[in-house]
């Protein structure tokens, strides 16, 4: 079905004039505290990605007698697959008022989603979402794996939102273990001479960094500075980040995005987001767990799909949580139906980076 036949079933762009039959549909489907309801929530997602289109705000919207009775958002970002640079968008909030659903209402605001990049991708989607998404012949790739590096164990089990499944796994590698993990890497990383650098915003650095990070990776979302500009210093929750860089000399090894969440009290370390040059990612992982442990956080975690960093981290006491979470993050793609030979990379989940910066992650809470 084309694009015109999709707008003859009530599914176009939104528009200003649709902001209060939107805001009532949001309120009823997402809730009276949602962050869909904050403006500059909406300004800073719609209206100011570096990407942003020329044709308006990636959210489109299906209306019944002029009432909105369902929505899809994406945020657009350029994709690195292989050596070229693909148009791409994270589809995000695909919402349909109940009765609407099994109606046709989700399939046509997506497939008008999708043929606007080259591909649509999707983290984290609710199970009504993934159900419409598979059905439309999306690729499914699985779960992006979290992983915990345990701090302080005691502390830890005694808040943990994972329940006996982390225990166990603290057993099986055993307290002292945990506790010693990565004092020898956080060690050789300053013998070294790489530094942890705490920063207000980011700069121009960065694009030097992404141009020598990037190649390692098949299949990862720019990460320049026009990026971790609005991504992180111009976001409306700006002000939870803290952002690092790893140097030696004058050179940036690498980055890292830390946020503090807390379980029951306790300071969590989420890591939202990181990019290091060939053979530092061990060394800006040892030092933000020794960061970590000198600001008494009971924990450092990082959701990320990364093939090359799992045995790194590994190595170094993180324990990986991909099964067992009681709100896994799924992961989907689907290439547009002019774009097939895109498949067989993107199908592949052992070809992508991600992190929770990509999508709508990080704009929620990551203890589940």
């Amino acid at each position: 079905m084309s694009v015109i036949d999709w707008k003859q079933r009530g599914v176009a762009r939104y528009e200003p004039g649709d902001h209060a039959s939107l805001e009532a549909f949001q309120r009823a489907h997402f809730g009276a505290e949602a962050i869909q309801l904050s403006p500059d929530h909406f300004h800073w997602l719609f209206e100011e990605p570096p990407e942003r289109e020329h044709e308006g705000p990636q959210l489109w919207l299906c209306k019944r007698n002029g009432a909105v009775v369902g929505q899809q958002g994406g945020i657009p970002f350029t994709l690195k697959v292989g050596e070229r640079n693909r148009r791409a968008s994270w589809a995000i909030d695909l919402m349909v008022a109940p009765e609407w659903r099994l109606r046709g209402v989700g399939p046509a605001l997506s497939e008008t989603h999708t043929g606007a990049s080259d591909l649509a991708v999707s983290l984290s989607m609710t199970e009504a979402a993934y159900k419409s998404y598979k059905r439309g012949g999306w690729l499914d790739l699985g779960n992006v794996p979290t992983y915990l590096r345990v701090i302080d164990p005691l502390r830890c089990l005694r808040v943990s939102p994972y329940g006996g499944g982390l225990a166990k796994l603290v057993a099986r590698v055993g307290k002292p273990a945990l506790a010693s993990a990565s004092m020898g890497y956080g060690l050789s990383a300053k013998l070294l001479g790489a530094r942890l650098v705490e920063i207000d915003r980011f700069d121009y650095r960065v694009d030097d960094l992404w141009e020598a990070a990037s190649p390692q990776h098949s299949v990862i979302a720019r990460r320049d500075w026009a990026f971790l500009n609005w991504r992180f210093d111009l976001s409306p929750q700006a002000d939870r980040f803290r952002r690092f860089y790893v140097m030696r000399g004058e050179t940036v090894l690498a980055y890292v995005v830390l946020r503090v969440d807390h379980w029951k009290g306790e300071p969590v370390g989420v890591v939202c987001d990181y990019l290091a040059r060939p053979g530092w990612l061990m060394a800006a992982f040892s030092l933000m767990t020794e960061l970590a442990r000198r600001e008494g956080m009971v924990a450092l975690m990082c959701r990320t799909l990364n093939a090359q960093a799992a045995r790194p981290l590994s190595m170094m006491g993180f324990l990986c949580l991909k099964n067992g979470l009681r709100t896994p993050t799924r992961m989907m793609v689907r290439p547009a139906l002019d774009q097939p030979e895109l498949a067989g990379t993107v199908g592949d989940p052992k070809n992508w980076f991600v992190t929770i910066a990509d999508s709508d992650m990080g704009f929620k809470g990551l203890g589940e």
